[in-house]
């Protein structure tokens, strides 16, 4: 494998230093978690989203669901959430040892009760692995105007 890829598959190159890697096998790994994720979302599959995410979980939102919302939180508002489509296109990653940060353009489609939750966002997602498993520890989010 390559350099890029060891970091992912348990080698750990790059554990211990301040040094970023990031290419080509970071984001299909990166783009297995985003669609796994947005696919369970997609669903309402609070079984599976959990699966996704750290216990410290916390989505931090302006424009979207809440400035602040802790993984349980979370978890239990998903099945009030009706999401018709969900599109997330992976601009850039860089991998830090054990901690990967995504920065992702997501196209939404959905509603919350009363609530339209329609748009784009610009998702920074910070992802911590954890007994050999990527987490989602952290999604900050901005939902972007319609111009």
């Amino acid at each position: 494998r390559s350099r890029l890829a060891r970091p992912l598959d348990g080698d750990r190159g790059a554990e211990g230093s301040d040094q970023a890697v990031y290419g080509e096998e970071v984001t299909e790994e990166l783009l297995a978690l985003e669609e796994g994720l947005a696919d369970a979302i997609r669903r309402s599959d609070t079984e599976a989203a959990s699966r996704f995410l750290a216990d410290d979980f916390v989505l931090s939102s302006t424009g979207g669901m809440s400035q602040h919302m802790p993984r349980e939180e979370w978890l239990a508002a998903l099945p009030q959430l009706e999401t018709r489509s969900l599109e997330p296109e992976i601009l850039d990653s860089r991998l830090f040892g054990d901690v990967m940060v995504a920065r992702v353009l997501v196209r939404w489609q959905a509603s919350f009760g009363e609530r339209d939750m329609t748009g784009s966002y610009a998702v920074t997602d910070i992802f911590r692995r954890e007994d050999e498993a990527w987490r989602l520890a952290w999604r900050v989010s901005v939902r972007l105007s319609d111009e």
